[in-house]
C-alpha cells in the first residue's frame, strides 16, 4: 500500500508540473541505466544552451582521447584568443601551459570559457574547426535539435539544441565514459597559482552545480546561463544503484533550477524501473516551437537582477524541502601547476604532436603542499554558469 501511495504522490508531482502555468518550460526526467523518459514537459523545443554546451566540448575531447588523437599529458597553450573570452574563466594569460587532462576538470566543474577555447585550437586548430567536430558527434547521435558554434555555450542565437538531445548525450557520457563520473560529481577543483612574492598557493574554485552536496546521491552533470536561455541545468543522483537525471531550462535563478530539478529527480525514484518511455521513442507532447525563446526581458532587467539571489558558488543557502542543508565535502580534485616559461612569446604558437600514450583516467594530487583559502564571495558582474 505505502508503494502504491509513493507511486501516485510521484505521479502527481509530474503531472502538478505540467499544469502550472509557471513550470511551461522545457524539461525531461531520464532514468539513465534504463534510457527511459519518466517525465517531458516541451522536450523537442529549440532552447539556448548555454554552458550546457561544454557537455559536447567534453565529449569530442574524451573521443579524441579514446582515439588516441590527443593524450591526457598532452599540452595545452591558452592563446590570446582563449585569454580573451568573458568569464566564467581561469583569467590564464596568454601562453599560460596546462594538460589536457587538467583542461578538462576546469572545463567541467569551474565552466572556464577560456580554456574551452584553449581544448577546442588544441583539439581541432580554430573554435570553428572544433564546432564541426561537435556538430558531426551531434549528428551521429541523433541530437537532431541541436546546432553549436562554439565549445563554451557563451550566447549565440545559432547555437540552440533541445531537453531531449541533451538526454542523448548525457546518455552516452553516463554509460561509454564511467572513468570521468568523478568530475561530474566534484563540488570543486584545486588549481594552482603563484603570486606576486613567487608562493605556490591553491584556490578553490566551486561548482555552480548546487544539488552536489545538498541532495543525496548527486553526481553530476552540469548548468548554464546566459540571459537569452534563462538558468539551465543537467542533474542526476544515483540512490541504490539506479541513476536518474534531470534537465530543466530556462528557469529563473540558480536555485529555481536546482530545486525544480530536485523535485524532479525525487519523483523519478519513486517510479519503477519499467516505467515511463524509451528514449529512442519518444514523441512531442504538442507541436514544438519553431525558434527558442528570449529569457533576457525577463531575466536580465536592472530590476529582475537586483532582485535575484546570486548566491557565491559553494555557499548557497536554500530553504526547500526538496534539498538538504549543505554539508561540505572535502575538495580532492586538483590540477597541476599552469605555467607559462619564459621566452614564450605571447603570440599563439603552434604546439608539436606528441605521440598518444595511455589515458590516465585517475586523479593525480598536486606534488606541492596545498594552501585551503577561504571560500570566495560572489562578486558582482562576475558571469554565472
Amino acid at each position: 500500500m505505502q508503494a502504491i501511495l509513493k507511486i501516485v504522490i510521484a505521479f502527481a508531482v509530474f503531472i502538478g508540473l505540467a499544469l502550472t502555468p509557471a513550470r511551461a518550460l522545457p524539461h525531461l526526467t531520464i532514468d539513465l541505466d534504463s534510457g527511459r523518459v519518466l517525465s517531458q514537459q516541451q522536450a523537442f523545443d529549440p532552447w539556448h544552451p548555454a554552458s550546457l554546451t561544454k557537455l559536447m566540448t567534453a565529449l569530442v575531447v574524451f573521443r579524441a582521447l579514446e582515439t588516441g588523437a590527443v593524450s591526457a599529458d598532452e599540452t595545452v597553450r591558452v592563446s590570446r584568443n582563449a585569454a580573451r573570452q568573458q568569464p566564467s574563466k581561469m583569467h590564464y594569460a596568454p601562453g599560460t601551459l596546462i594538460t589536457v587532462e587538467d583542461a578538462l576538470k576546469l572545463l567541467i566543474v569551474k565552466s572556464a570559457n577560456d580554456i574551452s577555447v584553449a581544448l577546442a585550437e588544441h583539439v581541432s586548430g580554430s573554435v570553428e574547426g572544433f564546432a564541426r567536430k561537435m556538430n558531426d558527434e551531434a549528428a551521429r547521435l541523433g541530437m537532431t535539435g541541436s546546432r553549436f558554434i562554439n565549445p563554451h555555450g557563451l550566447h549565440d542565437q545559432r547555437q540552440v539544441t533541445t531537453a531531449r538531445d541533451m538526454a542523448l548525450l548525457i546518455s552516452v557520457l553516463h554509460k561509454n565514459y564511467p572513468q570521468y563520473a568523478d568530475w561530474f560529481a566534484a563540488p570543486g577543483v584545486l588549481a594552482q597559482a603563484r603570486t606576486k612574492q613567487g608562493k605556490i598557493i591553491e584556490r578553490i574554485h566551486y561548482s555552480y552545480n548546487l544539488l552536489v552536496e545538498r541532495y543525496r546521491g548527486a553526481d553530476g552533470f552540469k548548468t548554464g546561463f546566459v540571459c537569452a536561455s534563462g538558468y539551465n541545468f543537467i542533474g542526476s543522483a544515483t540512490r541504490a544503484g539506479r541513476r536518474i537525471a534531470a534537465i530543466v531550462l530556462g528557469r529563473s535563478s540558480q536555485t529555481h533550477r536546482a530545486v525544480d530539478a530536485a523535485k524532479l529527480i525525487t519523483g523519478g525514484f519513486e517510479l519503477s524501473t519499467d516505467a515511463g518511455t524509451p528514449l529512442a521513442e519518444l514523441k512531442p507532447d504538442g507541436t514544438p516551437a519553431t525558434r527558442p525563446a528570449n529569457m533576457r526581458p525577463r531575466l536580465c532587467t536592472p530590476e529582475a537582477r537586483a532582485a535575484r539571489y546570486e548566491p557565491g558558488a559553494g555557499q548557497a543557502v536554500i530553504k526547500s524541502p526538496w534539498l538538504d542543508e549543505r554539508t561540505p565535502r572535502k575538495i580532492t580534485l586538483r590540477t597541476r601547476f599552469a605555467t607559462k616559461p619564459k621566452g614564450v612569446p605571447r603570440r599563439n604558437v603552434p604546439l608539436p604532436r606528441f605521440r598518444p600514450t595511455p589515458i590516465d583516467d585517475t586523479v593525480r594530487a598536486t606534488s606541492a603542499a596545498p594552501i585551503q583559502l577561504p571560500t570566495p564571495s560572489f562578486r558582482p558582474g562576475t558571469a554565472l554558469n
